[in-house]
């Protein structure tokens, strides 16, 4: 599948990649759609972040797409399922997580590649900050 791959500073190539392995806690969606936020323009410019993503690695974290396989132990969501996911979960472990802080978890699971045909969503991610689109929503504006 072509996937924009992050090399380095400013250094972005349009390459054929693997379709990711699905585990047991794991989804896969069809991309349908990946926005650019600051911190993809920002690991863009510097060539990595420090938590997030190291080269060589596929960029973009911010997706909303239809679920094309799930895997064994996935029990919330199913094949068809049109899905938007965030790029992270806690760790539900750690001191923050504890005190019911997650958004300052020492321990968060980041996910990049929506810039590809089809990204894999880990089971942690799945199970926390993956969320059903409704059927009624429709992507077209009424106005």
């Amino acid at each position: 599948m072509p996937a924009a791959v992050l090399y380095g500073k400013e250094e972005l190539r349009i390459e054929r990649v693997a379709v990711p392995a699905v585990g047991p806690s794991d989804i896969l969606v069809q991309v349908k759609a990946a926005l650019t936020c600051g911190t993809d323009l920002k690991v863009y410019r510097r060539g990595h972040h420090a938590r997030m993503i190291t080269p060589p690695a596929i960029l973009g974290h911010e997706l909303a797409g239809d679920i094309v396989e799930v895997g064994s132990a996935v029990k919330h969501f199913q094949v068809g399922n049109r899905v938007v996911a965030a790029n992270s979960a806690p760790c539900f472990k750690c001191f923050f997580c504890w005190c019911d802080q997650k958004n300052l978890c020492e321990n968060l699971l980041f996910n990049n590649g929506a810039y590809a045909r089809y990204v894999k969503i880990p089971g942690p991610i799945a199970d926390c900050n993956t969320h059903r689109i409704p059927d009624h929503a429709d992507g077209v504006p009424t106005s």
